[in-house]
């Protein structure tokens, strides 16, 4: 993988460093009385970094360690607070899946597996392509519980088959590219959420019930009150959505031939057994409750086994290790806002600004949809859903919802991603350079958009016809 700056740099890239340098100034020296100065600085480094992030004028790695030094420096964190993320099971997740991702283009087995899907989904036109690729990343998602690794899993396949329906290259593969990513990326997220264990703010929201009321809300409740509008729903919006910004301007793909492939070879069996041995222990993890990031190690450990693991260790050099500044830094930042107060601020600030429900279950659960969405563009979503939940579980209960109802709802927030760094999925397709950021960014702001102004009163609707409110 390479370096994760925007493959079209532009000469405003300039005009957003600079604006973001003197949002740190301002946050850091700015007459703000009614903030205390701990959170001046914490808001100060929070926006730099949002809009280092978000225009993203250099690259993201080193804005990111810039961000690391920063939280040290302002006294808001000691050092070893900064870089505790790193000790986090997030970090090594990641780690699992960039190796299973260089296992697949090493080996050649990303190839080998995209001439398999190759006819089933590139043998029409350029809508059975789109849609091939929103089922096939969508049924990951049951599959595999890290958005992360689903998008690590799946975009080697994706640029093989981007190389197999454009051959010519060119502006034609740069096109298909972009399509091909967006499907990729956008369908086992957005649609992923509509799986308790495909996204993880679903499961950090669903802890927090758990932690306030004791209530358990299963895999299969789950999916009944989420996924056939924030689901199947949404991937259909998705796919319209991603032919609106990528897939007009489509040329027809390549005719597919169905010759049949050369059998796989002994480090492409190897790469297989593997990829297949972690999605059925990810699969099946209610059962034997291993920790994903165990399975995800020890799928690791054997892939660079000497003697049997089909990469040396030499190759693990070509893993993207940079991009993990940019993890960490938004785990220190969640914990900088958290510990400077401007979380509780920030909450107690939407709260009062909340409408009397008038008791109405509809107006109660969007208000609560939408009191989460403010800490969405201050931190990773699945933070969100911990600083938010037990006091909207409270809010919830005033409004006479039930605390499911209002966990649910919190979730609907927490689904909804409006720039690339409020989750690491998107940030990770983007060091593969298959897409622009301003592609990614409109795909994901109409996306979000239509989520909230459509499919979330209509799942609020669904749950009054199925008995949730």
């Amino acid at each position: 993988m390479t370096s994760s700056d925007d493959i079209d740099q532009t000469p405003l890239s300039n005009r957003w460093f600079w604006l973001a340098v003197a949002v740190l100034i301002i946050g850091w020296l700015g007459p703000f009385p009614q903030l205390s100065s701990v959170q001046q600085r914490a808001l100060g480094i929070a926006l730099f970094a949002l809009i280092s992030w978000s225009a993203q004028p250099i690259p993201i790695e080193i804005s990111s360690l810039g961000v690391l030094l920063l939280l040290p420096a302002s006294g808001l964190l000691d050092f070893a607070a900064t870089f505790a993320p790193f000790a986090q099971p997030t970090i090594w997740l990641v780690f699992s899946g960039m190796v299973l991702s260089l296992l697949l283009s090493a080996t050649g087995l990303g190839d080998r597996l995209a001439q398999r899907v190759r006819p089933l989904i590139a043998g029409g036109g350029r809508w059975r392509v789109l849609i091939g690729l929103h089922v096939l990343s969508l049924a990951t998602a049951f599959l595999v519980p890290s958005g992360v690794v689903r998008v690590l899993l799946l975009m080697p396949i994706g640029i093989s088959l981007t190389q197999a329906i454009a051959p010519a290259g060119g502006i034609e593969a740069r096109r298909w590219g972009a399509a091909v990513a967006l499907s990729l990326v956008c369908g086992t997220y957005f649609g992923g959420c509509g799986v308790l264990t495909g996204s993880v703010p679903n499961l950090v929201v669903i802890g927090q019930l758990e932690a306030a009321t004791g209530r358990v809300v299963f895999w299969g409740e789950w999916l009944r009150w989420m996924f056939p509008v924030i689901g199947a729903l949404r991937t259909v919006l998705c796919l319209g959505v991603v032919w609106l910004v990528a897939g007009r301007g489509l040329p027809a793909p390549a005719i597919t031939d169905r010759q049949d492939p050369a059998p796989l070879n002994s480090d492409q069996r190897r790469a297989l057994f593997l990829l297949l041995a972690g999605v059925c222990l990810w699969a099946t993890d209610p059962l034997h409750e291993l920790p994903p990031v165990y399975v995800g190690l020890f799928l690791v450990l054997m892939s660079i086994l000497p003697g049997w693991g089909p990469l040396n260790l030499a190759r693990l050099r070509e893993i993207n290790f940079p991009l993990y500044f940019y993890i960490a830094a938004i785990f220190g930042m969640g914990a900088a806002l958290d510990m400077s107060g401007v979380n509780e601020r920030v909450v107690s600030t939407v709260l009062q600004l909340l409408p009397d429900a008038g008791g109405h279950w509809f107006s109660a659960c969007l208000a609560l949809t939408a009191a989460a969405l403010p800490l969405d563009f201050l931190m990773d979503i699945a933070a969100v859903g911990a600083v938010v939940t037990p006091s909207l579980l409270e809010v919830g209960q005033g409004y006479g919802l039930t605390p499911v109802a209002s966990a649910m709802s919190v979730a609907m927030a927490t689904s909804l991603v409006f720039l690339p760094y409020q989750a690491a999925p998107f940030m990770v397709a983007l060091t593969y350079r298959q897409v622009a950021l301003k592609q990614m960014v409109l795909t994901m702001l109409i996306l979000s958009l239509l989520s909230l102004l459509l499919l979330c009163p209509l799942n609020v609707l669904y749950w009054r016809l199925t008995g949730l409110i």
